[in-house]
């Protein structure tokens, strides 16, 4: 959000009434609430993802090392 539309949107609670901008401001902290909750979800499934993914990656072996296991058993 720019300066401009910061400035925009106080100019806009100024000439509210006081319960209105009661509830203009409470709903912007619900909403932003609501954004640190799904970011942390975010994060959460991200942390998940990578872990599944470096665990997936410690039970893999290079491919000559597998071709040299292989003609070993041969």
């Amino acid at each position: 959000m720019s300066a401009t539309d910061v400035a925009r949107v106080l100019t806009k609670l100024q000439n509210l009434s006081s319960a209105r901008t009661e509830k203009v401001l409470s709903l912007i902290e619900d909403l932003a609430e609501l954004e640190a909750l799904e970011d942390a979800q975010d994060l959460k499934e991200a942390r998940e993802a990578l872990a599944e993914i470096q665990f997936e990656a410690a039970a893999t072996m290079p491919y000559e090392q597998f071709r040299r296991e292989l003609e070993r058993g041969r």
